[in-house]
């Protein structure tokens, strides 16, 4: 078996969280981890602590039971680098405190306006994250941790680092399983599309309707919404189409869907936010992308189009959909002017 070590990133709350902290850090250690993380943050840290994300393999969210120190807009550091996190579709684990009230005084946020923000963030986990565990002691950390990071390597693979001399080893594996991959694709044909073979072919007129986040902006002040979107199929269509007239890695999807919706998001912010002057950050739920991704094969708009020298999946618009883009039937339906850079 390959030596491989995976990069955790750890986001903590900050100073209070020291002894958790040195626990977690110990213990991923010992299991052949290596842990980074920044427990002073400044608005001059936040592009280091974002680059030690994207080159991550795992994200640790360890809460105890302080917001934290806040950024120039009001957001907890801890709460932007889950943000970032989830952006970049890192695998997250939480790990919390069973009773943060149970805590001293000392460690906790003594402005009452803090504790709410607390109990938004710590409420935003556990509704978000899929592995989310909870210690009361140090001791109960350590074992949870030692438990389930094992299994967050089954659930979630990650690529690691391997030692140099080790490379070729890795090679050889990584040639036999894109052998492997080679062949399944080849055997299955059109199998792996079997869950979404039953999903009915839409009509252009028709409405769906899915949830995104986005970050809006009023009288100074800032919120993250969790609003829903309506668009027909068309306009769907309209929004991904010219982004895959030529075979175009599947991260797209996620990418101009997301900038669509910054274009387009105020006028949905100000049914809360009448004040709303700006809104950024806008992030689609991945379920409804996901959805609308299959939806779109399944009605013959869009084709798997081989893989690039990175081995990411590319996609292509058909010559159906791309007729459907030169035709009139589309532009009936269009309330929006079409952009795209790609």
């Amino acid at each position: 078996m390959l030596d491989k070590r995976y990069q955790v990133f750890i986001s903590t709350s900050g100073s209070e969280m020291q002894p958790e902290r040195m626990i977690l850090a110990q213990t991923l250690v010992g299991m052949g981890f290596f842990s980074w993380g920044l427990e002073q943050r400044t608005p001059l840290s936040t592009a280091f602590a974002r680059r030690q994300i994207d080159d991550c393999d795992y994200v640790i969210m360890l809460l105890g039971s302080s917001y934290g120190e806040q950024s120039v807009s009001g957001v907890g550091y801890m709460h932007l680098e889950y943000i970032y996190a989830v952006t970049k579709q890192k695998p997250i684990i939480v790990f919390k405190h069973e009773d943060p009230a149970s805590r001293d005084e000392a460690l906790r946020d003594a402005k009452p306006e803090m504790r709410e923000k607390f109990k938004e963030f710590s409420q935003l986990l556990q509704n978000e994250v899929d592995q989310i565990f909870t210690y009361r002691s140090l001791r109960d950390l350590e074992m949870a941790v030692r438990l389930n990071m094992s299994q967050m390597l089954e659930r979630y693979p990650a690529a690691g680092w391997v030692r140099p001399q080790n490379t070729q080893l890795l090679q050889d594996e990584i040639d036999s399983l894109k052998a492997k991959v080679a062949q399944l694709e080849t055997e299955a044909g059109k199998r792996e599309v079997d869950p979404f073979l039953t999903l009915p072919k839409v009509s252009m007129h028709e409405v769906l309707s899915f949830e995104y986040r986005m970050h809006a902006y009023q009288d100074g002040n800032f919120k993250e919404l969790k609003v829903q979107k309506k668009l027909t199929w068309a306009q769907m269509l309209a929004v991904l189409g010219t982004t895959f007239m030529n075979p175009t890695p599947e991260e797209y999807f996620s990418k101009r869907m997301n900038e669509y919706l910054n274009e387009h998001g105020l006028s949905d912010a100000r049914v809360e936010m009448p004040r709303a002057h700006a809104v950024a950050r806008a992030q689609i739920n991945i379920r409804a992308l996901h959805s609308i991704k299959m939806q779109m094969r399944q009605n013959e708009w869009i084709v798997q189009s081989g893989r690039d020298d990175r081995q990411r999946m590319l996609w292509q618009l058909t010559p159906k959909a791309q007729k459907l883009l030169d035709s009139n039937l589309l532009d009936a339906d269009r309330s929006f002017q079409l952009k795209s850079n790609y």
